[in-house]
């Protein structure tokens, strides 16, 4: 049940950023950085889970689109930071707004003590695969 909701939340979450013009994961990285600020390449990498040659080809394809830019570290020169240009300043709105509609359309048929209940279980099944040393 849990790999049919994951497919249906992808599937629905991609239609809704396709309409608001932005590519998954492009999404994650407007928002990410629209909290945090300009930040090093590297924290992207960790924050993302991915490897980093993942990570380059999404800021590249996001330097492509203007949405970002990246430039030398003033204390690192082997360090890249990230920062949004104005045009993924102007993106994150959209973005956000993608992602408030599918959270919305996922619990739209709970009531708010299922989707506080909801919250509950999905962060104890996060916290539980992300602990370390599980076999």
């Amino acid at each position: 049940m849990l790999l049919q909701v994951f497919r249906a939340h992808l599937r629905v979450g991609t239609e809704l950023l396709n309409k608001a013009g932005v590519a998954s994961p492009h999404e994650i990285v407007l928002l990410y950085l629209d909290t945090h600020g300009a930040i090093p390449q590297t924290e992207l990498v960790h924050y993302m889970g991915r490897d980093r040659s993942t990570v380059t080809a999404t800021l590249q394809a996001m330097e492509r689109a203007g949405l970002v830019v990246r430039v030398p570290s003033p204390s690192d020169k082997r360090a890249m930071i990230v920062q949004l240009t104005r045009k993924g300043q102007d993106t994150v709105p959209r973005a956000y707004a993608a992602w408030q509609e599918l959270e919305r359309r996922t619990t739209r048929s709970l009531t708010p003590s299922q989707q506080a209940d909801l919250l509950t279980v999905l962060a104890a099944v996060r916290d539980a695969l992300n602990e370390e040393g599980v076999d």
